[in-house]
Order: structure tokens, then C-alpha cells, then sequence
């Protein structure tokens, strides 16, 4: 019932807050012009989304699994702002992370499940530490920083459900985007120094590896 209730609250909350997020462009910067992206379909897909996951992690402690459905309001609104200015705003990647930890924190400290707490933690510090290297390392021509804060708060999403499921969300996203990649190059939509949003595909891979069970 619990659990329930959470999904709903996410449900509506996030879809209006994304809804007003996206509606005014306030992530824009004054140089980033243009009409926004259409966004009417948020209202569908995340309640959608929202129910998905919070029937993978129904088994988990109610913290755990409210930190899974709130990835679908703020994943997919990071995707819809990433496609449109090619950037993560740091007021939504940053804040994101210790969110996630302290969600997780309560999750192990309500259902003793610590074992799985330092997993996430570790992920956070070992994948997301190697994203945040090679960003500050390669600069342009490897992760985007944004890119590295973004996966800051879904590693130990990811780890908290074990190992299985941060391969399978990084493989995912790296697979995704580089299909895409390469049907843009094929029907030369793109060339080999266009950027590609890598943003959407790292939240669909964490959705993947979620909704999968990894």
C-alpha cells in the first residue's frame, strides 16, 4: 500500500514539476535560442515509467524504490534538456546525487541492508569516479562532465542492485548511443565531429537495467 501511494506521488508530482520545468525553458542559457522541444508526452510517459519501476523494485525497502521511480521524472527530463542545448544542468545533475545517498541511506537503515548501501557507494566512487577521470582527462573528445555528475547519482542507483545491474546500465547506454551514432553517420545526419547527446542514453540504460532485473 506503501508503495502505492509513493508511485502516485511520484507519479503526479514529477510529471507536473517536469511539465513546468521544461514548459518556461529555464535551463536555457541566453544564447540558447530557439523553439523548445515539445515535451506533451511526458504526461504519459512518466506516470508510465513511474509504474514500471516501481513494480522491479517492489521487493526492495520503500526508500530504494522511490529513489528507482524518481528517476523517470528527473531521467527524462534531463534527456529532453540534454537533446535540446546538449548540456546536464548542475542544478539538477548535483543535487541528484545526494539525493540518491540519502534515500538509500534510509533504505539500509530501515531494512538493514548496509552490504548493498556500500555496494552502491562504491559504484558511485568507481564508476562515477572513472567517468568524472576521463571527462576532466579527454575534455570534449571523451564524457561530457555533465555526462560524469549524471552517472554520480545513477551508479549507486544501479549498484545498490548489485554489479549485474551497473554493467548492464553502462553497456546499455554505450550501446544505445553508439547505434544511434552510427545511423546518424550512415544517413548522414551527422558527421564524425557532430556531439551527441549522451545523456538520454545514460538514463535509458539505468531504466534497462532496472526494469530488467539485472
Amino acid at each position: 500500500m506503501h508503495l502505492v501511494l509513493v508511485a502516485v506521488v511520484v507519479a503526479v508530482a514529477g510529471t507536473w514539476w517536469a511539465h513546468r520545468w521544461l514548459a518556461d525553458g529555464r535551463y536555457r542559457r541566453p544564447d540558447e535560442g530557439g523553439p523548445l522541444p515539445r515535451h506533451g508526452w511526458l504526461v504519459a510517459v512518466v506516470p508510465s515509467l513511474v509504474v514500471a519501476l516501481a513494480g522491479a523494485s517492489q521487493h526492495e525497502p520503500l526508500a530504494a524504490a522511490a529513489a528507482a521511480m524518481l528517476l523517470a521524472p528527473v531521467g527524462l527530463t534531463l534527456g529532453v534538456v540534454d537533446t535540446d542545448v546538449h548540456r546536464l544542468p548542475n542544478v539538477l545533475t548535483l543535487p541528484a546525487v545526494p539525493g540518491v545517498l540519502v534515500l538509500l541511506l534510509v533504505a539500509a537503515a530501515t531494512s538493514g541492508q548496509w552490504v548493498d548501501l556500500r555496494r552502491a557507494t562504491l559504484a558511485m566512487l568507481v564508476v562515477g569516479g572513472a567517468f568524472v577521470l576521463v571527462s576532466l582527462v579527454l575534455g570534449s573528445r571523451g564524457i561530457g562532465m555533465g555526462d560524469a555528475k549524471l552517472m554520480l547519482s545513477l551508479a549507486p542507483l544501479l549498484g545498490w542492485h548489485g554489479w549485474g545491474a551497473v554493467l548492464v546500465g553502462v553497456y546499455a547506454a554505450f550501446l544505445l548511443g553508439g547505434v544511434v551514432a552510427l545511423a546518424l553517420l550512415v544517413s548522414r545526419r551527422a558527421g564524425r565531429g557532430s556531439r551527441l547527446a549522451f545523456g538520454p542514453y545514460l538514463v535509458a540504460g539505468a531504466v534497462i537495467a532496472l526494469l530488467s532485473g539485472a
